[in-house]
């Protein structure tokens, strides 16, 4: 039996449950908060689900799991490369918003291939590296299930659940060291990778790539005028990304503060180590936010690293990209090598 069966069959045989206990507390906290994600005990059972297209660097296949009562799913890229005794340093990749959730992991050509053509090279670049990556769908994108949720500003609080239960199943992946879990996050990723790291202690170093930030209304605003920046603005004009901000928050009635769901008011709970690359002219986010970070972990005492980089691109491109991953990889190592000496990759 050649390798790639052999993943298959153990991955088989994984354990298929999954279940999402919210610990009690005397005084409940807000729906969608970070402190309710604090007291959530996650335990997640990852089921093998099928094989997916490999890379140049990867083998992959795909998983199920249950988070907040929904079957949700992730894809496992397992590098090419010989396992290290203790095994791959694992990378959660937590992309960003997809225009169509259900064609999440479509390529263009309409092939259903986790993660597509646009996040194609995250799994292919941190593989190259040695690092085992894991990049859940979320609820709602392809054929997870939960589209209801995958919808507005509040979408990322959602989102979180589901990477935090993927976070409890991962010692059901095979040749993972889970010792070494790192995460990466893009864009709207970005938002979700921070909100976990204030609810989990468990992610050694994470990443951050043009995220988006400052507080929901900030986020609101800015996408109902970003495609026309120079355009008169006043309080007459309509503002659509607002309009449903307001109508998602009286949806869930008024045990909901939107303040308590805020990353930057909680960074007091932030144990993880942080590296920050985004654009200066990043049509997708603000720099704005990533600086704003940046400020807020520098005045909190808290450790980071922040690149910036020419232009416009959301999603760097070309050398751009490939410094990112070597700056990521660097940053990763250099917090293993805290923890005892490193296997060769």
């Amino acid at each position: 039996m050649n390798g790639r069966a052999r993943l298959a069959m153990r991955a088989v045989a994984m354990v298929v449950a999954m279940s999402g206990c919210w610990a009690q507390s005397p005084t409940k906290p807000a729906p969608l908060s970070i402190d309710a994600l604090r007291i959530a005990r996650m335990s997640a059972s990852l089921k093998y689900v099928r094989k997916l297209d490999d890379g140049p660097s990867f083998t992959a296949y795909l998983v199920s799991y249950r988070s907040s009562g929904l079957t949700v799913h992730a894809m496992v890229a397992t590098p090419k490369s010989p396992p290290p005794p203790r095994g791959f340093p694992i990378l959660v990749a937590n992309h960003g918003t997809h225009p169509d959730p259900p064609r999440y992991g479509f390529t263009a050509d309409g092939v259903d291939s986790r993660p597509g053509d646009y996040y194609r090279q995250v799994p292919e670049l941190y593989a190259r590296s040695g690092f085992l990556v894991v990049m859940p769908d979320y609820r709602g994108h392809n054929t997870s299930e939960g589209l209801q949720y995958a919808r507005g500003f509040l979408a990322s609080a959602y989102y979180t659940e589901d990477v935090l239960a993927l976070l409890s199943g991962l010692a059901g992946i095979d040749h993972a060291d889970l010792q070494n879990v790192f995460m990466w996050g893009h864009s709207l990723g970005g938002e979700v990778t921070l909100r976990a790291l204030l609810a989990s202690d468990r992610v050694k170093g994470a990443s951050l790539w043009s995220s988006v930030g400052g507080e929901i209304w900030d986020q609101a605003y800015h996408y109902s005028r970003y495609r026309n920046r120079e355009a008169l603005d006043g309080s007459g004009v309509e503002k659509s990304s607002v309009a449903q901000l307001k109508q998602d928050i009286a949806n869930l009635g008024e045990a909901y503060d939107w303040m308590t769901r805020e990353p930057l008011r909680y960074l007091r709970h932030l144990r993880t180590p942080i590296i920050l690359h985004h654009a200066i002219a990043d049509t997708g986010a603000k720099y704005e936010w990533s600086e704003r970070l940046a400020k807020e972990l520098y005045v909190t005492g808290l450790p980071y690293r922040f690149h910036t980089y020419p232009g416009t691109d959301h999603f760097f491109q070309g050398q751009m990209r490939e410094q990112a991953v070597e700056r990521d990889v660097e940053f990763f190592r250099s917090l293993m090598a805290r923890s005892g000496p490193l296997e060769s990759q």
